[in-house]
């Protein structure tokens, strides 16, 4: 009389089976975390954007359209660059007092900000002034 002994655990085809479900139910955990990932990554990206247009900004809020009407600068890896073209002028301004020693001249300001292939364009208006009148005959 023989007796067959059977061992208590997991045959080969109970863990393939096994092995199998558990991919079929990491596969949309892991399509999941890559759009996690892309979602980080853009946002990280509008954030570097949104830091140099902020920058840019400061930049040329404070410049001249008159003495710079062009030109360029590095913004801490985004390559800033600008062009102003002349919309209105007034030479020289009238005020409430008379006839001003300043002309005026409205600019339109397009700039660009570049990174690799990131390229973001936007425009300002700035108003550009220069003495036309000698002040002692004011």
């Amino acid at each position: 009389m023989t007796l067959t002994r059977t061992r208590a655990g997991f045959s080969v085809m109970e863990t393939l089976v096994a092995v199998a479900l558990l991919a079929i139910a990491i596969i949309p955990l892991y399509a999941f975390q890559q759009t996690l990932a892309n979602a980080a990554q853009r946002l990280q990206t509008a954030s570097d954007l949104l830091d140099a247009q902020e920058s840019a900004l400061a930049i040329l809020q404070t410049m001249d359209p008159v003495a710079q009407p062009a030109g360029e600068m590095d913004l801490g890896g985004w390559r800033l660059s600008w062009e102003s073209r002349e919309l209105a002028s007034e030479q020289p301004a009238d005020g409430y007092l008379g006839t001003s020693i300043w002309g005026i001249t409205l600019y339109e300001v397009d700039a660009t900000l570049e990174r690799g292939a990131t390229r973001h364009a936007f425009s300002i208006r700035r108003v550009g002034w220069i003495q036309v009148r000698d002040p002692s005959q004011f």
